[in-house]
């Protein structure tokens, strides 16, 4: 994928759960290389050669710049990475953690309904501390942590 960004964001912004970390990545996208589409709404059509809108609705959806889908994890792997939250890309990347996720990823979603969403705001909020405390760490290609 050598055009990754911007990358277009399908969710279920009917879901609190969804809408929470979808706007909290929005908030942190300085460079706009996130673009949100809400795939819950009334009026929503799925573009020429996209899942259809039930397929959308169960996982997170990605459309890189080049036109390539990505389902899933690695759909939030391109999110953070995109709003500089590396650290949570790497993370996913790692070995246990993504065949963990893979498993965990679709019963959160089947039951997303069912979390409430003040965890997204506490989850994000911790996730951008951190981001902030590595980015004054690792100054001028210097990381002191």
């Amino acid at each position: 994928m050598n055009n990754i960004y911007p990358v277009t964001l399908y969710y279920d912004s009917s879901c609190h759960l969804c809408n929470q970390e979808m706007t909290r990545l929005k908030q942190h996208d300085h460079a706009d290389k996130l673009k949100l589409v809400d795939c819950s709404a009334a009026d929503f059509a799925a573009p020429a050669g996209a899942p259809d809108r039930q397929q959308m609705m169960q996982l997170l959806h990605a459309q890189t710049a080049d036109g390539s889908w990505v389902i899933g994890v690695p759909a939030f792997r391109l999110a953070y990475a995109g709003v500089d939250f590396h650290f949570v890309a790497d993370w996913l990347d790692k070995p246990y953690i993504k065949h963990v996720m893979h498993r965990l990823y679709p019963l959160i979603a089947r039951n997303r309904y069912l979390i409430p969403g003040w965890f997204a705001q506490v989850w994000f909020n911790w996730l951008a501390m951190h981001a902030q405390r590595k980015s004054r760490a690792c100054a001028n290609g210097q990381c002191n942590i």
